[in-house]
């Protein structure tokens, strides 16, 4: 009987925590001469990966990740995976040595076509094949690095579908013509863009879709919208990067709206929570301003609705919600906004 009523707090007491969910990192450059917005340092990638081991977490490639998460990862794992976009040639001169020294293994998503014309700062196609032959994964990031969400003028639904249908395939071909084997159907949006649209092309071809948005993810993640966490030297301090490393995902079971294309200078969004969410702590920053939160609640679910502050500048804005799960950890929920201005596309 003593031994039941243990078991029984046991079960009790391990209910009560949150429950450890997988993240996945992203990076593009490692290089101290590339543009700050889309590197890292050498010195800072080498803390990073110090960090992860320091916290105990277990670095695997994206597709034991991915595969471990749908099997019901054991709550009490510590999973992580390494990503990096575009393939440039600083992953294989500086990451990947640091991560090799460890016997952990990178996932890069490749863009084929900067790739298969040689453009510096782009890997060779020897050298994709070298990484793959030594245990790292190599995944489909488009042939030719597309705005997906942009129509071409004129451009009609049918002719934009099979357009980056084709895109989206010719960079599958090419990485398996490359490496000689099939790899599997994993694709990073370019930019990190993507709505509805977007989302069911790649559904219908058969993809996992890989976003550029901080969260951590559990079975319950929408495989078309997969949280990889952005990191680049503004935010590679472990201070910051190390609450993203181990949130947990925020609840959600809808976003309202599902598109994120804007021309809204303060474009709001809606989240539906678990009911017990009403009035629950939640803080939203855009652009470093706190933003207006909104609670609403009813038939079995609290809604909560985000807006900004001030106005969002033209182009691509993430909005980061946040709330406590107790012992320094955080539930966190990432949304991104593309916004036009005067109906015209942000220049790159």
């Amino acid at each position: 009987m003593q031994m039941i009523r243990l078991l029984a707090l046991l079960l009790l007491v391990s209910a009560a925590l949150p429950a450890q969910a997988a993240v996945i990192l992203l990076y593009h450059h490692v290089s101290d001469t590339t543009p700050a917005a889309t590197s890292v340092t050498p010195a800072q990638f080498r803390e990073h990966l110090q960090r992860l081991d320091e916290e105990g977490f277990e670095v695997v490639r994206l597709d034991e990740l991915v595969q471990r998460v749908r099997d019901g990862a054991d709550p009490r794992e510590k999973l992580a995976s390494i990503t990096f976009d575009d393939a440039y040639d600083s992953i294989i001169d500086n990451a990947i040595p640091m991560l090799e020294e460890r016997g952990w293994q990178a996932t890069v998503f490749v863009a084929t076509e900067p790739v298969q014309q040689r453009r510096r700062p782009m890997m060779s196609i020897d050298q994709i094949r070298a990484l793959h032959q030594r245990g790292h994964l190599m995944v489909n990031h488009s042939h030719t690095h597309p705005h997906l969400v942009r129509r071409q003028d004129g451009e009609s639904s049918r002719a934009w579908r099979k357009r980056i249908s084709d895109d989206v395939q010719r960079g599958q071909a090419l990485l398996e013509e490359w490496i000689g084997e099939s790899l599997p159907k994993y694709f990073a949006y370019p930019y990190g863009e993507h709505d509805p649209a977007v989302r069911e092309l790649l559904g219908n071809l058969g993809y996992i879709g890989f976003a550029q948005r901080s969260g951590a993810l559990d079975g319950n993640v929408n495989w078309l919208d997969v949280p990889r966490i952005p990191v680049n030297r503004q935010f590679a301090n472990w201070d910051g990067l190390g609450d993203k490393v181990r949130a947990l995902p925020m609840p959600v079971s809808r976003v309202t709206p599902d598109a994120s294309i804007t021309e809204e200078a303060r474009p709001s969004f809606e989240l539906t929570l678990p009911e017990s969410w009403h009035g629950r702590g939640l803080n939203c920053f855009a652009r470093g301003q706190a933003a207006k939160t909104e609670w609403t609640a009813g038939q079995g679910a609290a809604r909560v609705r985000v807006t900004p502050a001030g106005d969002l500048a033209a182009g691509r804005s993430l909005v980061n919600c946040t709330a406590s799960a107790g012992g320094g950890r955080f539930y966190w929920y990432s949304h991104l906004w593309m916004r036009k201005a005067d109906g015209r596309w942000y220049a790159e």
